[in-house]
């Protein structure tokens, strides 16, 4: 088994886009697409004249593949690396790479007060410790009325996002839950990374990353601290919308109870509003 520090970070693995250069900025979900272009119509403006925000946003697809569709976008990250791809490409296209930001080492934002429009996240509310801080920001960088979409894994989803380990991540952090995810290994119900190392490394590259970079709350939770920093919060309109769009054919009286279903064990779409 190598010391800890000698090991790869999860995060590392080949199959993250984030660690690759731009060639083409990846979509965003057509739900967020469809979301942003209902901003437009309810608020009767263009896309140049809505700032829109992508917290979490990695090396920057979203941003760049907004801009490139005439939104005025911006994004923050905590990750350095992520963000110099992003800011390499938005250079090349023509845009100003500083439209991706790093985040503070207090975790504010080097943004004005107040400054967004829109505030977006995608598969990213998971993997914050301090919630509180983070919604804290939201707030504070969002204008009065700014309208946010907050989309991410939900906690009892039964097989988990990033290491593909069923049900491991419903256990507390610590032994039961390491355990858990080395008996996934071992039966092969886990992502196919770092098969090069020995299992035992595998174990603590995996269980390293889910104590330490995963954060599953209850729905409740997150939509209290939410609601704590004056935004108002609505979970069950994006899942019952998602329902509409996934299965057009779906029976209406269906949908509630499908969208119920949808944001506690597969994943949560949050609509808010700063009040």
């Amino acid at each position: 088994m190598a010391e800890q520090s000698q090991l790869p970070k999860f995060t590392s693995h080949n199959h993250d886009t984030k660690n690759s250069e731009i060639d083409k900025p990846i979509a965003p979900y057509d739900y967020l697409q469809q979301y942003l272009d209902r901003q437009l119509q309810i608020r009767g403006t263009t896309r140049k004249n809505l700032r829109v925000l992508d917290v979490g946003c990695g090396r920057g697809d979203t941003v760049a593949w907004l801009c490139e569709q005439g939104w005025d976008a911006y994004g923050v990250d905590i990750v350095e690396d992520y963000l110099e791809r992003g800011r390499r490409y938005l250079h090349q296209t023509g845009w100003d790479p500083e439209r991706l930001m790093l985040v503070n080492p207090d975790l504010s934002y080097p943004i004005a007060d107040e400054h967004f429009d829109i505030v977006i996240s995608d598969q990213t509310f998971e993997h914050v410790a301090d919630l509180g801080a983070t919604a804290a920001e939201i707030a504070r960088v969002s204008s009065p009325r700014a309208t946010g979409l907050h989309i991410y894994p939900a906690k009892w989803r039964p097989v988990e996002t990033h290491l593909f380990t069923p049900l491991a991540h419903w256990l507390p952090k610590g032994p039961l839950r390491r355990a858990a995810i080395a008996t996934c290994l071992r039966l092969r119900l886990a992502a196919p990374y770092f098969e090069q190392h020995v299992i035992s490394d595998r174990v603590e590259i995996f269980t390293q990353f889910s104590h330490e970079e995963t954060f599953y709350r209850p729905l409740a939770e997150t939509t209290a601290v939410l609601e704590a920093c004056g935004m108002k919060c609505d979970t069950r309109r994006g899942s019952i919308d998602l329902m509409a769009l996934r299965l057009p054919r779906l029976p209406q009286p269906t949908r509630p109870m499908l969208g119920w279903l949808y944001r506690h064990f597969f994943s949560v779409v949050i609509h808010t509003v700063k009040q």
